[in-house]
């Protein structure tokens, strides 16, 4: 989400754009840059994304209160690239939407506050807990980080906004607290369902490009022991059955030798 310039007073503003150059920092000093750099493959996934968040933040919708709503996509980012290089696309894109709305840049910290920072803070602290238990199966990476990860993630993203606006606005706001929090559902959900879709696709058919999938510990082979495998009878084993060396002796079954000979004399 987005919010416009005057909603907060001037302190918080500052506040947010304190917060976000502090985070991108921190977020460019943690990033393996020479892995990234040497990774063809990495920077194309990278930049492909940085651009389709970019547009994807294009189609919003005005609430016409100063708060302009429009899908995230952070926790499929973070899942994808790590914290690190998380936090510098959502940096990109939020300033490519800053070119498109110069009139907002007082607000571009506390947009980099909620667009991004929060949700891959909150994203990657739920798939750290995860990994706690070190899970095999890959539905609890797909449901449990992919879906619920990022219904947690957008839910705290969203009351922390709300409590900002109560809090620092400089409007006067018609409802109470508790009267919008029947509109989380709203932005909860929606969100969650595409950032699931798009986990699980990956996930299941690409597992490479999802840095924080543990794609040899959920997708280890396990060598099971089929019936085929146990001890089988030599006598009822057919591969270790030969036939024997000398036929057995058919004559009984041939005509008579005298037939022979007849055929002959004929």
């Amino acid at each position: 989400m987005n919010f416009a310039q005057g909603l907060f007073n001037s302190g918080f503003e500052w506040f947010g754009w304190i917060i976000a150059v502090l985070s991108l920092v921190i977020g460019l000093l943690k990033v393996s840059w020479r892995s990234a750099l040497g990774d063809s493959s990495l920077q194309n996934r990278f930049l492909g994304c940085v651009v389709g968040l970019a547009f994807l933040w294009q189609m919003s919708v005005n609430l016409n209160i100063g708060v302009i709503i429009h899908f995230m996509g952070m926790t499929t980012l973070t899942l994808f690239f790590g914290w690190p290089l998380a936090l510098l696309a959502g940096f990109i894109a939020q300033l490519v939407d800053l070119l498109w709305h110069l009139e907002q840049w007082p607000v571009f910290g506390l947009n980099y506050l909620f667009n991004v920072l929060i949700p891959v803070v909150v994203t990657w602290w739920a798939h750290l807990k995860i990994e706690q238990f070190k899970p095999s199966n890959p539905f609890v990476f797909i449901l449990g980080t992919g879906f619920f990860g990022c219904v947690l993630s957008t839910t705290v993203t969203t009351l922390v906004a709300m409590l900002s606006v109560f809090l620092f606005s400089e409007i006067k706001l018609t409802l109470n607290f508790d009267e919008y929090l029947g509109y989380l559902p709203i932005f909860v959900f929606p969100e969650a369902v595409v950032n699931g879709m798009f986990i699980s696709a990956t996930t299941i058919l690409h597992p490479q490009v999802v840095m924080a999938f543990n794609e040899e510990r959920y997708f280890k082979r396990v060598d099971r022991e089929m019936i085929l495998d146990e001890y089988i009878e030599p006598s009822l084993d057919l591969d270790q059955t030969e036939s024997p060396d000398d036929e057995e002796d058919d004559s009984r079954y041939r005509p008579p030798k005298e037939w022979y000979d007849k055929d002959k004399d004929s």
